[in-house]
């Protein structure tokens, strides 16, 4: 298949002779009568959008064709590997092929694609294999059935019993599966140019060499079919060639479809690189059971501030962290530079659960770590104070109280959260993001009201705060998002933060019952 044949659905296929014509009605059970075999349209398992919700054979497709019983042209028995071609783009398409009735009970088997060189082989020994290394040229999913391999159901016919004249269905059964990516971009477009998907199980994703039987029955359920001598591999990488353009809706950023091998990978995970022209995105998941004959559908989301090896820290200082009583950091380190670590304090009685606490003087890889991430957290702070699109809306002065859709929000001041709770409304989308450029300070008033709270998909993740000096969360706040201060950033009594707290040039002062969770 050139182009749309990832078939989630069954596809029937009809083969004809061109001899037809010229049967003479009263020898249609006669020995030697051409075979024709048809199929119709069979309900889809899933759905797929490789071509709306219907996908076709191509034109000149071609599928091979065994049956031990049938004769080949010139009255030889056993057909063997007989090519078939698709005539017209249709979901069940005329086959253009010429074998004829033996004797006695027929059995039919047949593969896609066609391959000349397994003339020489049986039906029981087809080689199959599921390249590592694919390409898709632009938005368009052509590869796909270029390496796409379907196995037809074993199919008896006594043409004595059944009638010569009448059609043999084949159905036609998915090997492997589907994959589709696609990549949002908050802002803008850019280039989709790489996938690498890796699981870290023993269940391998593609291989380079196998032999499928063809007359095994197909697997029921989700059993896959059995591929004997297979060599695997447990990384596929797709290149894309030409313009791929992303953007930040779902329905027109272009995807990229790669073909897996299913199995179990339950127990482990797997790790997606995303390549673009704005540089690597990587996701890591739990590993899954991927089932034969499925499409699946993975979305990354590029972070708008991709705060890089910062997003690892929880607290990130300047010159100085301290705690004056118990807090809590969850999953996340805490880090300072280019301060020492006699510059951390009070921990204990504050404590990380799940990360560390890092300083230049412990090692010299641990300061080249350090000088990263905060060389990481600069960039994202400028990108956040420069970010331009979606047009900033002004802000001033206490936006507490208000609801918030997404975008960007600019105060030329100082901006408090003071006189109520301040809701970020996602409208459903959960790749929306808030950027707030504070040119001067930040104060939240906890207590009577100035929460931040998420509504209808927002995230943690997607929330921002660009601090031009520093920022106190008030007592008893539930602040959600990442604070970006040039300078410093302190939190007040019971204070609790989804998100991390990243200064500059500053110190972090926790004083007593904080907790931080890794946002999500």
């Amino acid at each position: 298949m050139n182009r749309f044949l990832y078939i989630i659905w069954f596809v029937f296929l009809v083969f004809t002779s061109c001899a037809r014509e010229d049967i003479p009605g009263d020898t249609r059970h006669q020995d030697g009568e051409a075979i024709t075999i048809s199929g119709a349209y069979s309900s889809p398992q899933t759905k797929t959008t490789l071509n709306g919700l219907i996908t076709s054979w191509e034109n000149l497709d071609k599928v091979g064709i065994y049956c031990a019983q049938a004769k080949n042209p010139g009255g030889v028995v056993g057909v063997k590997n007989a090519e078939f071609t698709a005539l017209t783009q249709t979901v069940s398409s005329f086959f253009d092929g010429e074998i004829f009735w033996g004797a006695g009970v027929h059995y039919f088997h047949s593969y896609y694609p066609y391959n000349a060189a397994n003339s020489i082989k049986e039906a029981t020994e087809i080689p199959i294999a599921l390249p590592a290394i694919q390409t898709q040229a632009g938005a368009t999913y052509s590869h796909i059935g270029d390496i796409d391999f379907l196995v037809s159901t074993p199919k008896s016919f006594n043409p004595l019993i059944d009638g010569a004249a009448t059609p043999v269905d084949l159905v036609y059964n998915h090997v492997f599966s589907m994959i589709e990516f696609k990549v949002l971009i908050p802002q803008g477009t850019t280039k989709f140019n790489k996938i690498e998907f890796t699981t870290s199980t023993a269940s391998s994703l593609a291989f380079t060499s196998g032999v499928i039987d063809l007359t095994q029955t197909k697997p029921s359920g989700d059993a896959l079919y059995a591929i004997t001598g297979a060599t695997g591999t447990f990384s596929s990488t797709l290149n894309i060639t030409g313009d791929c353009i992303i953007t930040n809706d779902p329905a027109t950023t272009a995807g990229a479809m790669m073909m897996v091998n299913p199995g179990d990978h339950i127990g482990g995970s797997y790790t997606v690189n995303a390549y673009t022209d704005l540089g690597v995105t990587t996701v890591i998941r739990d590993g899954i059971f991927i089932k034969r004959n499925n499409k699946y559908n993975l979305t990354i989301i590029i972070p708008f501030i991709d705060l890089k090896t910062a997003k690892e820290f929880g607290i990130l200082s300047g010159v100085g962290i301290s705690s004056s009583d118990l807090s809590i950091i969850n999953d996340m380190d805490v880090g300072i530079s280019p301060g020492l670590r006699g510059a951390i304090t009070g921990f204990p009685p504050a404590t990380v659960v799940n990360g560390t606490i890092y300083a230049p003087d412990d090692s010299p890889a641990v300061e080249a770590m350090l000088t990263q991430a905060k060389s990481d957290l600069t960039d994202a702070y400028l990108a956040a104070k420069n970010a331009v699109s979606p047009v900033p809306a002004i802000v001033a002065g206490d936006i507490g109280g208000s609801t918030l859709t997404p975008g960007i929000y600019k105060s030329h001041s100082t901006l408090m959260v003071q006189s109520g709770n301040l809701i970020l409304n996602a409208q459903g989308n959960s790749n929306a993001f808030w950027v707030f450029q504070v040119a001067d300070g930040f104060t939240t008033i906890g207590g009577a009201g100035g929460d931040i709270i998420l509504a209808n998909g927002a995230k943690a993740e997607n929330v921002f705060w660009q601090i031009g000096s520093s920022a106190t969360i008030g007592d008893y706040t539930s602040f959600k998002g990442n604070i970006l201060a040039l300078t410093s950033i302190t939190l007040n009594t019971g204070a609790t933060i989804e998100g991390r707290i990243l200064a500059i040039n500053g110190a972090v002062v926790l004083t007593s019952a904080n907790i931080l969770n890794k946002p999500q």
